[in-house]
């Protein structure tokens, strides 16, 4: 009976997301003989807004960014599955955001994109400053950063930083040995951890897009991003490339001090737990395009 309930959850949540999502176009790019991409897009204007999902995660959780962004003739908006996620290819290698960055250089010019403006969430963030890092800001509108800093490891949980650098906490661990050791448990705490309102349908909805992620995969993506700093290429779009940060509301402490240190012309929001722009999406867009309008000024 419980299984039962289960799956009429998950149809529910299912049809709600097909209704939503018309006006948003299902696609897919061959970027290399190993990879295709999945994207899906919405809108038609001249500049793109990419969202990029976070470790595990797919297209599937902006959902409600590509829905408001159907009937625009300002933007279009896309989002993407990266390699090992989602509906793209799986390959056995390149599971570093340094090479997801490189698939995304891909994606764009193959799309033939112009203006963009990044907006990564999770290690989403990594993926898109790994891309500046590597590919310069020529291209690039704004930057949008969804709950994550520039770098992922620190000293102390005062910084803004996912783990310690000595994982005296096990946080680390927790993630990468554990996703391969005790994959159920770990999707099924992080998933609660992201949502506000931990529903069983919304808990089945999230272990469902994580389920496409292998856990070896998910470990390797995982381990590789302690290493990244990418502060100093972030630091560099001070005062010359519009940023936006929506951060939760539990790191504001942590994410202000060092937003105000270091970038203190960017716009910044806080709001809701991990998943704020899927449990949230009205407060979120109405953030996404005040801050739109501010740059449209510019």
């Amino acid at each position: 009976m419980k299984k039962n309930r289960m799956l009429k959850a998950l149809i529910v949540v299912t049809a709600s997301w097909c209704l939503l999502m018309k006006g948003v176009v299902a696609d897919e790019i061959k970027i290399n003989e190993n990879l295709t991409l999945y994207f899906e897009h919405s809108g038609s204007g001249d500049t793109a807004i990419i969202f990029i999902p976070g470790w595990m995660m797919s297209t599937d959780v902006f959902v409600h960014q590509l829905s408001h962004f159907k009937d625009s003739t300002k933007y279009r908006a896309l989002s993407y599955d990266p390699r090992g996620q989602g509906k793209s290819s799986k390959p056995v290698e390149g599971h570093t955001y340094q090479q997801h960055a490189r698939d995304l250089a891909q994606l764009i010019d193959k799309l033939q994109l112009k203006k963009v403006i990044l907006a990564g969430w999770s290690y989403g963030v990594t993926e898109q400053l790994a891309y500046l890092n590597q590919f310069g800001a020529d291209k690039l509108k704004a930057m949008i950063m969804i709950d994550t800093g520039p770098k992922i490891t620190g000293s102390s949980r005062d910084e803004w930083v996912w783990y310690l650098d000595n994982d005296s906490d096990g946080y680390a661990q927790w993630f990468t040995e554990g996703i391969i050791e005790d994959r159920e448990n770990v999707v099924t705490e992080f998933s609660k951890w992201m949502l506000e309102k931990p529903t069983p349908e919304n808990l089945i909805w999230l272990s469902e897009i994580a389920s496409k992620t292998s856990s070896s995969v998910a470990a390797i993506q995982n381990a590789t991003g302690f290493y990244l700093d990418y502060s100093e290429d972030l630091l560099a779009l001070e005062g010359k490339t519009p940023l936006l940060y929506i951060v939760r509301k539990e790191m504001e402490d942590a994410a202000d001090k060092w937003i105000k240190s270091n970038t203190p012309s960017a716009t910044v929001a806080y709001m809701g737990k991990h998943l704020m722009f899927w449990e949230r999406p009205d407060e979120f867009n109405k953030i996404l395009d005040d801050f739109l309008s501010s740059i449209d000024t510019q």
